[in-house]
């Protein structure tokens, strides 16, 4: 029946199932998914998986409202490999950039690249973007983010200048938040800080940090809140181009909501 949760999830189910077929939904997002699948509902517990409600809402949503983006079929690709969770972090920095009306395209195999993302900058000219993602399970340790932060200076190659954006778990950060019904309040310790500084005073290529976190909360009263944050970190080095932010504000014409997806049911 329009307007139940049931009737929501069949919508995204049919999106995911039309973009990565029956077969990968049944292996990763049904109950008797391999356990250690990023999709899999948790059902030990109780009748209700927030995350699992959250991350097939959210799969679905940037499923629909990125197909059209060049290059698309490479986070397909890699959600096909099991290569889940960097696949739904290429998804999501998509997502960030075409709401905040960023053009991009996702770079393809053959391209004389290894980053991710190429994009365009407020002046035209394009530019790199890497994606690390740490998996949601990885302990935060000052080693494993500067790593990651090298292996992207890396990729971003010399003589060249880019972005790294990089996915951390929530248990990485700090968050304040009295009920679902609030937004939360979420801010980088100060080891990735101070991480994040460090890599920058090392490199001119990176020209920005930017730290992306998907959060969400769930009253059972009330239902379940997501929010996502990025915050933004620049390069003291930079030139003038880069000295302004990379992402402006959210604009919520550019991005299909399930929510609203499904009122068209209703009325």
């Amino acid at each position: 029946m329009p307007g139940t949760a049931l009737f929501n999830f069949t919508i995204h189910a049919v999106i995911i199932r039309y973009f990565l077929g029956d077969e990968w939904f049944e292996a990763h997002l049904l109950p008797d998914a391999h356990p250690n699948s990023y999709l899999r509902p948790d059902v030990s517990a109780a009748d209700v998986d927030p995350s699992y409600s959250f991350r097939t809402l959210e799969l679905a949503e940037m499923l629909l409202n990125l197909q059209f983006v060049g290059g698309f079929r490479r986070c397909l690709e890699h959600l096909a490999l099991k290569q889940i969770q960097s696949g739904f972090a290429e998804l999501q920095i998509g997502q960030v950039l075409w709401s905040r009306g960023v053009p991009f395209r996702y770079v393809e195999d053959g391209e004389d690249t290894t980053v991710d993302i190429i994009f365009a900058l407020p002046d035209g000219a394009d530019a790199l973007a890497e994606i690390k993602c740490k998996e949601a399970d990885t302990p935060y340790s000052d080693a494993t983010l500067s790593r990651a932060l090298t292996k992207a200076r890396q990729q971003i190659g010399k003589g060249n200048e880019g972005v790294v954006f990089v996915k951390v778990p929530g248990a990485w950060v700090d968050v304040a938040q009295a009920s679902a019904r609030e937004r939360p309040d979420i801010q980088l310790p100060g080891p990735i800080v101070e991480t994040a500084k460090a890599a920058m005073r090392a490199s001119s290529r990176i020209k920005k940090i930017i730290f992306y976190v998907a959060h969400h909360a769930y009253d059972p009263a009330w239902g379940l809140s997501s929010t996502h944050v990025t915050m933004e970190m620049s390069n003291p080095q930079n030139s003038e181009r880069w000295v302004k932010d990379l992402l402006g504000a959210y604009d919520p014409g550019r991005w299909i909501r399930m929510p609203e997806l499904s009122q068209r049911w209703v009325d």
